[in-house]
């Protein structure tokens, strides 16, 4: 098995919307704010195309600490998409035809697809009780962009003791949180060699 940009992450001690505010408080945090019905739904569908934009381009591996920070402040009635950089320009991993994609089938479907994964965190923590001192005993690999803010929440180490034949951590400059797109090919030599090992040790 291999995880990318989000490392495996044991069963919190709380139900996880109950934690988030006792750890960020009156602060903005997406995944709060993604819980009521509705509101985000609106927000994220009102413009899908500013949306995708500052979602898949503003977020690459250049993304300063100060627009990151945005998204983590005062909780002053904007919303996400406000929040979300607007990039100068597209990266040459994005070419407009796929961003166009993205956008035509989101406006297609909404965002509330996507927004009901954050819904279902306090129930999916109460249905996984009985799995709470579960390893990952199978040979395991992480993958992540070097620049992923992600990893300032939830850093590999979290791992540790839990993902118990993990062959392998590879950290790729120069990516952020959509490392797959904006690092094809180093990923792909990655998952080569992970299964290789794998092979190896079979």
């Amino acid at each position: 098995v291999v995880g990318m940009s989000v490392p495996f992450v044991p069963r919190a001690p709380m139900m996880p919307t109950e934690l988030l505010k006792m750890i960020f408080g009156d602060t903005f945090f997406y995944m709060l704010y993604f819980q009521e019905p509705g509101v985000a739904d609106e927000e994220l569908a009102r413009d899908a195309a500013t949306m995708m934009r500052r979602m898949l381009a503003g977020l690459s591996f250049d993304t300063t600490a100060v627009e990151l920070g945005a998204m983590v402040s005062a909780n002053d009635g904007r919303g996400f998409v406000d929040r979300l950089p607007e990039p100068e320009s597209l990266p040459p991993w994005l070419p407009p035809a796929a961003l166009d994609h993205y956008i035509d089938e989101f406006t297609r479907t909404g965002f509330t697809g996507g927004l009901n994964w954050y819904r279902n965190l306090d129930r999916n923590w109460a249905l996984t009780e009985s799995f709470a001192e579960t390893r990952v005993t199978m040979p395991a690999a992480f993958i992540a962009g070097a620049a992923d803010a992600v990893l300032a929440m939830t850093p590999p180490s979290i791992m540790d003791g839990w993902v118990t034949d993990l062959r392998a951590t590879v950290l790729i400059e120069q990516a952020g949180h959509w490392v797959q797109q904006e690092r094809p090919d180093e990923v792909n030599a990655a998952l080569l060699a992970f299964l290789g090992d794998v092979h190896e040790t079979a």
